[in-house]
């Protein structure tokens, strides 16, 4: 999986292409630790991580592995900074959240523009 990280205000954007799997989670657990890191380390906290947007527009699957890390992810990232968002779904996925019924745990968005814009 490659990860790119953006920023929009006070709300960091991992844009993912891959599938999300146990194989591949080790890329992305880095770059959510890379952010958490930064917000522990940063004295400023105008500079703070408010929410992830999580851009899934080039993710074509989800394995167990990969739902378990984003409920964990969503509990611990809730607690300390802000909520966790899921923007630009495909079918796939949005189809695997309904089978697992995880549609609702997780906001989720059109775009990346819709979720920086929800408050």
């Amino acid at each position: 999986m490659k990860i790119t990280e953006e920023s929009y205000g006070q709300d960091a954007i991992l844009v993912c292409n891959g599938e999300l799997t146990e194989d591949s989670l080790d890329a992305f657990r880095h770059a959510v630790e890379q952010i958490e890191h930064r917000n522990n380390e940063g004295s400023d906290q105008s500079d703070a991580v408010a929410d992830l947007v999580l851009d899934f527009e080039a993710v074509p699957f989800i394995d167990s592995a990969g739902l378990e890390y984003l409920l964990d992810l969503q509990e611990k990232f809730t607690e300390k900074l802000g909520r966790v968002k899921l923007a630009n779904l495909n079918e796939n996925i949005a189809g695997i959240l309904s089978i697992t019924r995880l549609d609702n745990a997780f906001e989720r968005f059109k775009d990346v523009p819709e979720a920086v814009k929800a408050v």
